[in-house]
């Protein structure tokens, strides 16, 4: 079934020793890096041209370099890769250069940004990875209300620079994430349900796509060039079609908005809190953001917050329901969207080893439903776990399905239920308790989130992208008919 391209760009998967500090470098990357002993003094920092020059440029890492080690390790720490090289780009050229070496020698490569892929797709053992985090340039034009910004940027930095100016993007909630990736995937948030996912906002991207048999080269899409594949960058996840090198969004300007935080320390709530959490929150007012975030039984407390793009008498009303069960304590804000970002996100990305299924809850969950979930954040004593769920709705539900590559427009709300660990045994623990907390919410939930990968979804492409994925297909084959992009997950060509 697959391709002959495809098994090439596999051959670097293989396991072969004989690099300092590599675990699993392979035989056919092995034997070109013990050739070429000249590989480094080749690669000037910052070289290249459109075209690609046929050898590694920027900032290029070694296994046998002092700082191998850090850079090759990423957010989710049950991960551990080894790459043959690890090249931080410094400008597109850098980009396009090292996707032609990789291609030119068959060996396999990975795009990387903010280090969060959940899965550690965005990392390879004996490959190389094309880490983009050195591109961290905005450009604000705020009478023209566009940002352009370099694909390298966390969502924090991205947040802050317009939060400065009283412009916002929707984004995630998370400091260190990057916005590359985010975006590529759809980007869910505090501002969703007023504004859109946050690939809602982009109206342009610089992206380094393949070129003939063995090249690349730097394309711009937009609605008037390359729109398919714009429309494919808006949901259809990263790495796939190739490597974004700079987006171009449409900015939002935005007042003070009202943050809040509940918090419950009586776990015995939980199944009251979470029916009147899911009857409310997706039905409010559009600028009503709300999470409701349930940690384990041992761990016994439940929070709620969220930003409202309103005033904080307006607030009480609408989470009232809440506030009147239990005694929760309240802590109410009016403040700017940028602090009350960063009130939420925290100062911490420390990283761990984790996995996260996730869903959308298309209907709301029934009493038996919640029980069901209730049962489970019961059933893992001592570790670290929790659900999270995002309200969905306002601006989602007039939104078509297929206007973008995201699809999950119409549910009513998004969960996450994760596990955390420190040992084998631990991990073995978790996974065995989020599978079958899966199969327990199968009745109630559907699809999936391609910004939490999970590898062992059975059915990825109607999980992530639905009816959206014969599309994507076809612009797969457009862009990459060789499908030289390629993870475990990635969008197939026809």
């Amino acid at each position: 079934m697959e391709t002959t391209s495809r098994r090439n760009v596999l051959r670097a998967m293989a396991v072969g020793a004989g690099v300092v500090g590599a675990a699993s470098i392979s035989p056919s990357a092995l034997a070109f890096y013990n050739s070429n002993p000249g590989l480094r003094d080749s690669a000037p920092v910052g070289g290249g041209t459109s075209s690609g020059t046929g050898k590694l440029t920027g900032r290029l890492v070694f296994p046998e370099d002092p700082g191998y080690a850090d850079d090759r390790r990423i957010w989710n720490l049950q991960f551990n890769p080894y790459p043959l090289v690890i090249v931080f780009c410094q400008n597109a050229d850098d980009v396009v250069n090292a996707i032609t070496w990789s291609r030119q020698h068959d060996v396999a490569f990975r795009a990387r940004g903010g280090r969060h892929a959940l899965e550690g797709w965005s990392s390879i053992d004996g490959g190389v990875i094309i880490d983009v985090s050195d591109l961290q340039d905005i450009k604000l034009d705020t009478d023209a209300q566009l940002a352009t910004v370099q694909t390298g940027l966390p969502q924090d930095a991205i947040v802050n620079a317009l939060g400065a100016h009283n412009f916002a993007i929707p984004t995630g909630a998370e400091i260190g994430v990057g916005v590359a990736g985010v975006t590529l995937g759809g980007g869910i948030g505090q501002l969703s349900r007023s504004l859109g996912v946050t690939s809602d906002s982009l109206i342009g991207v610089d992206i380094v796509v393949p070129q003939g048999e063995r090249g690349a080269c730097l394309i711009h899409a937009d609605e008037k060039n390359y729109a398919d594949l714009l429309w494919a960058c808006k949901g259809g996840g990263g790495g796939n079609f190739g490597i974004a090198t700079s987006y171009t969004f449409r900015i939002h300007p935005i007042d003070d908005v009202t943050v809040y935080q509940l918090t419950w320390d009586d776990w015995g709530l939980l199944s009251q809190l979470l029916g009147t959490w899911q009857q409310t929150a997706p039905s409010a007012e559009n600028g009503f953001g709300s999470v409701f975030n349930a940690k384990t039984e041992t761990d016994g407390h439940i929070y709620c917050y969220g930003i409202y793009r309103g005033s904080e008498d307006k607030l009480r009303k609408i989470i009232a329901p809440l506030l009147n069960i239990g005694d929760p304590q309240a802590d109410i804000q009016t403040l700017r969207y940028v602090d009350a970002w960063n009130l939420l996100a925290g100062t911490s990305d420390d990283p761990v080893a984790v996995h996260i299924p996730s869903s959308w809850a298309y209907d709301l969950v029934p009493d038996q439903g919640i029980a069901t979930i209730r049962k489970f954040l019961a059933e893992l004593p001592g570790l670290e776990g929790e659900i999270w769920c995002l309200a969905w709705g306002g601006v989602q539900k007039r939104t078509r399905p297929d206007a973008s590559a995201f699809p999950h427009r119409q549910p009513h709300y998004y969960m996450e239920w994760s596990g955390v660990w420190e040992t084998d045994e631990q991990q073995s623990i978790v996974y065995s308790w989020t599978e079958r907390f899966r199969k327990a919410l199968q009745p109630y939930l559907k699809g999936s989130y391609v910004n939490v990968p999970d590898n062992s979804l059975a059915d990825w492409p109607t999980a992530y992208y639905g009816d959206n994925y014969p599309r994507l297909r076809k612009i797969k084959t457009k862009y990459d008919p060789h499908e030289f992009f390629q993870y475990e997950q990635s969008i197939r060509p026809l």
